[in-house]
């Protein structure tokens, strides 16, 4: 077939694979350019956007984390120390910032306060503490520089001029509670004749003895403590109860009696059985 009957039927010359086409728009490549532009645009934008927020948001961060503690709400009923002792001695113990603060640590220095028995504190957003203190319940003087709490525990403080009406009582501290519940048990039973303790020690050689509120003493020695009062007290009521005012000293330390010192310094020695 000859070239003209080929062109007649419309035949066109095949074009080699791979050939470029004469006079074609060179695109391709510009796209592919253009798109790697973009998402180098887009990785640019995102560290720029990162690094910002790191800036300025450490900033907050640092910020918040150093924020003071702005308010301290304080509760409590307050008899030894007043709202104001208790607030200072808050202010004091606050060492670190709002966010910093090792509450642990803060009770463990509001309850080191000798009139402290508990402190309950919590956070309260943005920057407040609520703080709780509950107060030692003194349950009578020990010596001349602490008193006994409700557990019979000795607590050391200065502050004890507002404890006047306390009963004192006294000895080895790790008696203390053995004394406090003494104590309790003795009231109970001079409480049934309008007697009061005023005072109770036990000396260096581990003698129990009374100071009762008229300053009549009673020794009570080392054993036998609630029967020897219980002789007292039936001498108290057949003997002694008219003229005891007068009486000065009662020794119990006998078997089967007692040795009374009047404030006149006659000493009668009154024998009882049982």
């Amino acid at each position: 077939m000859s070239q003209h009957a080929r062109r007649a039927k419309g035949y066109r010359q095949a074009t080699p694979k791979g050939a470029v086409k004469r006079g074609a728009p060179r695109f391709v490549g510009l796209r592919r350019a253009f798109a790697l532009l973009q998402k180098a645009s887009v990785v640019a934008l995102v560290v720029a956007l990162g690094a910002g927020l790191y800036h300025f948001g450490g900033q907050t961060l640092g910020a918040l984390l150093q924020h003071p503690v702005d308010e301290v709400r304080v509760e409590g009923q307050f008899a030894q120390i007043s709202r104001e002792q208790a607030t200072n001695l808050i202010g004091n113990a606050i060492d670190r910032e709002y966010v910093e603060l090792d509450l642990a640590r803060l009770k463990e220095k509001l309850e080191a306060h000798p009139w402290v028995e508990r402190a309950v504190i919590s956070r309260e957003l943005p920057s407040a503490l609520s703080v709780t203190l509950i107060e030692q319940v003194p349950i009578a003087r020990w010596g001349k520089s602490g008193f006994l709490n409700q557990r019979g525990e000795v607590i050391y403080t200065e502050q004890i001029d507002s404890l006047s009406q306390l009963p004192e009582l006294s000895g080895r501290d790790i008696e203390s509670a053995k004394i406090m519940r003494q104590y309790q048990d003795f009231s109970r039973l001079l409480r049934s004749r309008n007697l009061g303790i005023a005072r109770l020690w036990v000396d260096e050689l581990d003698t129990w003895r009374i100071q009762l509120e008229s300053r009549t003493e009673l020794v009570l020695g080392k054993d036998e403590l609630p029967e020897k009062l219980q002789r007292f007290l039936r001498v108290y009521d057949e003997h002694l109860v008219q003229n005891f005012d007068a009486v000065e000293r009662i020794d119990l330390r006998y078997a089967n009696g007692l040795a009374v010192s009047w404030s006149d310094e006659y000493d009668v020695t009154i024998e009882t059985t049982g």
